[in-house]
């Protein structure tokens, strides 16, 4: 570090390429590179990665809509800000619109010259930023009124009003600013991946003028996937749930010879499966989507009733809730309250004010269903099934 110099034998990687799922394998483009580095190079990249960081936190020179690689802050907090702001919106019968960008292989093309002249405008070190050169020159690789809501490249631009054609007018507006500076500092956007979606109560949205970027059209979606999370107009999150389902039968499928019944894994280790792999794909986002509906609700408490019974081989007449409380996992509802009170119970701790003062007063009633309401929620845990016959309650099915 003394003498501001990263050697040149830590810069070469080793890159695997790893197919993107449902795509054509005889494409380039549709596989994503991975960079296999020195041990030795991390370590060093961790502790430039500390001092910056330090800096920028203790200047505050990071924008406060900026989440990504954030201490304490993940992809659940902005998508909390976006759909509190979007219920926001329904509440006073206002329309929300939403232009979701797409950079062009952000990390891969990012101006060097640029990012250095930027980090030594803010003040940092003339040594940290030599490394930095250093770090960037000569790297090898080898084959093997608006609201912003940034996450790494992940960017999104929302505002509200009850004429949908303000609201586009409004984010045309943005684009032509956002242009500028995308052309200044040499980021490319790709249009046909951008996207525009309102927000709305409404049944019937008059035809709109389309978003251009670019001179080129922005195509008008009726659901986004925004940070893993499939937003629909209305919030119901009704795609987003069925989607949840199915990539968590996925993968139930494929630790089927763990976790299925006949499997003679011990069902402690089974559990442990399904509690680290399976529930979390089943789980992502509660904290935003828990005050969803109890429809919603019981399709997953159906799923998860499914996946227990298999782990502890039990009959089709043990009662779900027993088969629950033998193995201490919680009904969805309950897990639902427990990581949202738990999530909202962190926020006072985090610098972001953005996060810590929401857009509306949780404690004033409302009929609106918004994420800080999944804390109060009453759900029935477990959805009623006619029998034929009584149900015993078996005991010790936990071996």
């Amino acid at each position: 570090m003394q003498n501001c110099y990263f050697p040149k034998c830590w810069k070469t990687a080793v890159v695997v390429p790893i197919p993107k799922p449902n795509s054509h394998l005889s494409l380039p483009q549709n596989y994503r590179p991975i960079s296999l580095l020195s041990c030795l190079s991390k370590v060093f990249e961790s502790v430039l990665l500390r001092r910056l960081n330090q800096f920028l936190d203790d200047n505050n020179i990071i924008i406060s809509e900026q989440f990504g690689f954030r201490k304490k802050l993940s992809t659940n907090h902005q998508l909390v800000r976006v759909t509190e702001l979007i219920h926001d919106g329904f509440e006073t019968s206002e329309t929300t619109g939403a232009l979701f960008l797409d950079i062009a292989k952000a990390f891969d093309k990012i101006w060097h010259d640029g990012l250095l002249l930027k980090l030594m405008r803010l003040g940092v070190s003339a040594q940290l930023i030599k490394i930095l050169r250093s770090y960037l020159t000569s790297r090898n690789f080898q084959t093997r009124s608006c609201h912003l809501a940034i996450f790494a490249d992940d960017t999104a631009i929302l505002t509200k009003h009850k004429d949908p054609h303000t609201i586009i007018t409004r984010l045309q507006h943005y684009i032509s600013q956002l242009q500028l500076w995308l052309t200044d500092w040499k980021i490319k956007v790709n249009p046909n991946k951008c996207a525009c979606l309102l927000f709305t109560r409404k049944h019937y949205i008059p035809p709109l003028p389309s978003l251009e970027i670019f001179g080129q059209p922005v195509p008008r979606i009726f659901y986004y996937k925004y940070l893993g999370l499939h937003l629909d107009p209305k919030l119901s999150f009704n795609v987003h749930i069925n989607n949840a389902i199915q990539k968590a039968t996925i993968a139930s499928t494929q630790l089927s010879s763990l976790v299925a019944r006949w499997s003679t894994l011990p069902i402690k280790h089974k559990i442990l499966l399904y509690k680290a792999i399976i529930r979390p794909v089943l789980m992502y986002g509660s904290q935003v989507w828990g005050s969803t509906s109890l429809m919603n609700i019981k399709k997953l408490q159906v799923f998860q009733n499914k996946q227990l019974t298999h782990i502890v081989n039990a009959p089709w007449y043990v009662r779900r809730k027993v088969i629950h409380d033998d193995l201490k996992i919680e009904p969805i509802s309950e897990f639902i309250k427990k990581t949202s009170t738990r999530f909202f119970n962190k926020i006072p701790q985090i610098r972001n004010e953005l996060l810590k003062t929401p857009v509306y007063d949780p404690a004033l009633p409302s009929s609106r269903k918004r994420p800080r309401t999944a804390m109060d929620a009453v759900f029935v845990n477990f959805p009623r099934v006619k029998r034929l016959r009584a149900d015993p309650t078996p005991t010790n099915l936990v071996v």
